[in-house]
């Protein structure tokens, strides 16, 4: 059980209640196969506890989702790395969708729970290998160089910036343990 309360619309301001909003089929992103489920997200339901920090992180994190460089192919290679190295359950489920919907396959997807960069395009095993010496806070030359030579300076920066927004969030994720809205889909979708 989480170990603060999510809140609910009713709660906020009424100004401030789309800020609990999830993406939904009227979106840009056109038809999804593989949606959020659960109805209002418990991230948000958390975060609505301060809900000026609630939509700051909102705004920062549409800003880093936009503008990283990265298509939404490799944004979710980064995210999945991300939330797989910390061991953020809450992220993978959610993310595990997303990526679906991005293009990801479930095999890519298992490659990246089950370390497997050899079953990666080049420039997607350097982004899992980056984001995890990222994570680790172990970013070396030959880890740096590697992903140089798929991306330039402006996209690692998208890169680092995305990765580290994720981290920080699973980390707050975590240690409020914020539930998933349905059953885990599993680290090797098995639940999915």
């Amino acid at each position: 059980m989480a170990r603060i309360p999510y809140v609910t619309p009713e709660e906020l301001p009424e100004d401030k209640r789309s800020l609990l909003d999830t993406l939904d089929d009227e979106d840009e992103i056109g038809e999804r196969d593989h949606r959020l489920e659960g109805g209002t997200l418990n991230v948000y339901r958390t975060l609505g506890n301060n809900v000026d920090l609630l939509a700051g992180f909102r705004a920062y994190g549409s800003t880093v989702w936009a503008e990283s460089g990265l298509t939404p192919h490799e944004r979710e290679f980064v995210i999945l790395s991300t939330a797989h190295w910390i061991g953020s359950a809450y992220e993978w489920h959610q993310h595990v969708r997303v990526a679906l919907d991005a293009g990801l396959s479930r095999a890519q997807i298992r490659a990246v729970s089950a370390s497997e960069l050899d079953r990666l395009e080049p420039e997607h095993a350097a982004i899992v290998e980056y984001v995890r010496a990222f994570v680790d806070g172990a970013v070396e030359e030959a880890t740096h160089e590697r992903i140089t030579e798929h991306y330039d300076d402006e996209v690692v920066l998208g890169i680092g910036l995305l990765a580290g927004l994720y981290l920080g969030l699973g980390r707050v994720l975590q240690a409020f343990d914020v539930e998933t809205e349905v059953a885990f889909v599993g680290w090797d979708l098995e639940d999915l």
